[in-house]
């Protein structure tokens, strides 16, 4: 499956350059290599067997090329998933896998092992990371690399190349990372929403899977744009396309999860007549098997480039084509402050999953999950007034089996664990083995938790549902303490997550503070989670208590509210919040901090 034996990828020395060969190469003899990748991105399109969502431009790109339907990406978040796709290896081997680590301690890659824009390059291509990948369409041009790297990419356009060289770039688009946007021009029914069983029904919970598949909707647009320019430039027929997401959904047990919902993507490859391989069959669907870092060895056998010997990932295309492994593999160690270590493998039909901390509740703190997806929050308050019930309440348990396993082609909700099952004992033990041997093989590296973590976590606090990710916020005799250091890149904020029928309301806060502070109170819904909406409160300096009263709309269901505190050394007490419905007596919700 991979050529390596355990730690051996250590001891393999880099590949020499080959820009010399490459510059003999015709030009007409390379193609471009596009790859267009979404976010936070399951396999819900229209030619997916998606029936709510229109995605026509997508559609197509797979009526033109292989649609491959069991591809699994080898982590479930960006940093983690790039990293690996990044260099073709799986992220637990080369030390990359906790989201977003070395930020404040550089770290290298491996000896021996490069990324692939290196490789690329040693090709003679140019490398591009897309800003403007059409006129009119801004990206971020996302990296997010759990490793140091010098100049990844060599421009922010293809258009950028020198003349006759081919292209191998990346277009990077955020439409499926939260926040969700409503798709005008078709919404999504949220009553048509069909819900997966280890959801409650709920409102909230169908606008924001509606929200997730608008925004889908606004992903297809945006790739067909991509393809116009293409045309347009006469560079479609030269440009082999990969389409595919980082990971999966931002949704309930999606992102940050190795259930399918966050390791199952699309996966579509369109190439051009002339550059197609035998055996490559456009218009076909292709169930094999596949990892996402197999895309990177494929991408460069498919410009004529050997994979380094080093590389995890397999050529699944052409006559370089590797035989399809009876398994795949994901991991999962920290994302953001959350400490866990997950693995699991995967057949095409069952699933293992082991829990290494199964001490641990799946609900852990976590700041941007539990402030940015309401449906989680509407979750919490339902068992916390007794009536989550089924498999939903499964997720709110104070700790997890060490096992779970499933059957993919019975329980597609993976919401039935058979581990303890005798009936399957020789399913769990055979899979349980490969597992073992895959860690051992591949010497995982999340078999040492990491100590410490990343300085920026020491300001990701929470108390009693009320979060913060750039302060300090603790229990007093006082009351809540929120104490802000002036120090971090993000807004002195505390986000309170509640979910609640809008309309009109009322928020009172009992606050002190040490110096006179002007504060915003802001609040969203979910198809305004960055939020909809800010009023201005005022405290006086001193020791004695005041009571801040802040009125305000809300559309639809409220998601959350916050208190946001200038910028600065300050600390603030709060004693008790209140959030009624304005003009009645009704008490939605009491905070009491003292």
């Amino acid at each position: 499956m991979w050529a390596m034996q355990r730690r051996s990828f250590l001891r393999i020395s880099p590949v020499l350059p080959g820009l010399a060969a490459a510059a003999c190469r015709p030009t007409q003899a390379s193609p471009n290599v596009l790859w267009i990748l979404a976010e936070d991105f399951s396999p819900d399109l229209a030619c997916y067997g998606n029936q709510l969502v229109s995605t026509p431009n997508l559609d197509q790109l797979a009526a033109e090329g292989v649609r491959y339907t069991r591809c699994i990406c080898t982590a479930p978040v960006c940093s983690a998933a790039r990293s690996a796709l990044m260099t073709g290896m799986f992220q637990t081997s080369i030390g990359a896998h906790n989201h977003r680590s070395y930020r404040d301690r550089p770290r290298a890659l491996p000896a021996g092992v490069e990324t692939v824009t290196d490789l690329f390059r040693k090709a003679g291509y140019f490398t591009a990371n897309c800003r403007e990948p059409a006129p009119g369409l801004r990206v971020g041009g996302k990296t997010d690399f759990n490793f140091s790297v010098e100049e990844p990419f060599d421009g922010s356009d293809w258009s950028q190349r020198p003349d006759g060289a081919p292209f191998y770039a990346q277009v990077n688009f955020p439409e499926t990372h939260r926040k969700f946007r409503r798709f005008d021009q078709a919404p999504v029914n949220p009553d048509d929403v069909p819900l997966p069983a280890f959801y409650p029904d709920h409102p909230v919970v169908r606008e924001d899977l509606a929200l997730y598949l608008d925004t889908a909707q606004h992903l297809d647009v945006k790739v067909g744009k991509v393809i116009q320019r293409l045309k347009d430039e006469g560079l479609y027929d030269q440009t082999i396309i990969f389409f595919f997401g980082d990971h999966g959904q931002a949704l309930h047990r999606g992102k940050q999860w190795l259930y399918e919902q966050g390791i199952h993507i699309p996966l579509i490859v369109r190439i051009p007549e002339q550059f197609q391989p035998p055996g490559y069959e456009p218009g076909t669907v292709d169930d094999q098997l596949l990892q996402h870092i197999d895309i990177t060895a494929t991408s460069l056998d498919l410009i004529g480039e050997d994979p380094p010997d080093v590389m995890q990932g397999r050529v699944f295309i052409g006559s370089g084509r590797a035989p399809a492994p009876d398994f795949v593999f994901s991991a999962r160690d920290r994302c953001d402050e959350t400490v866990d270590r997950i693995r699991c493998v995967r057949d095409k039909r069952w699933k293992l999953i082991r829990n290494f901390l199964p001490d641990r509740p799946y609900s852990q703190k976590n700041h941007y999950k539990d402030t940015s997806y309401p449906a989680l929050q509407v979750m919490r308050q339902l068992h916390a007034s007794g009536q989550l019930a089924g498999p939903p309440a499964q997720w709110m348990a104070p700790a997890r089996p060490e096992y779970e396993l499933y059957d993919l082609q019975s329980d597609p909700d993976e919401v039935n664990n058979l581990a303890e099952s005798s009936e399957h004992a020789d399913v769990f033990d055979r899979l349980r083995e490969r597992l073992a041997g895959w860690i051992e093989e591949t010497d995982d590296h999340g078999r040492e938790l990491e100590d410490p973590l990343p300085a920026e976590y020491d300001l990701r606090t929470m108390v009693a549902g009320w979060y913060t990710n750039n302060g300090l916020l603790s229990k007093s005799d006082s009351g809540l303490r929120l104490e802000w250091t002036g120090k971090g890149r993000r807004p002195q904020e505390v986000v309170v997550p509640w979910v609640v029928q809008g309309g009109e309301l009322r928020l009172e806060l009992e606050l002190r503070s040490e110096a006179a502070t002007d504060l915003k109170v802001r609040w969203g819904n979910p198809a305004q989670m960055g939020g909809l909406g800010e009023s201005d409160a005022s405290l006086a300096g001193g020791a004695n208590w005041q009571t801040a009263t802040v009125d305000f709309d809300c559309e639809g269901w409220l998601a959350w509210f916050s208190l946001l505190f200038p910028a600065g050394e300050s600390v603030a007490f709060c004693r008790r919040a209140r959030l009624r419905r304005r003009g009645t007596s009704e008490l939605l919700h009491e905070w009491r901090f003292a």
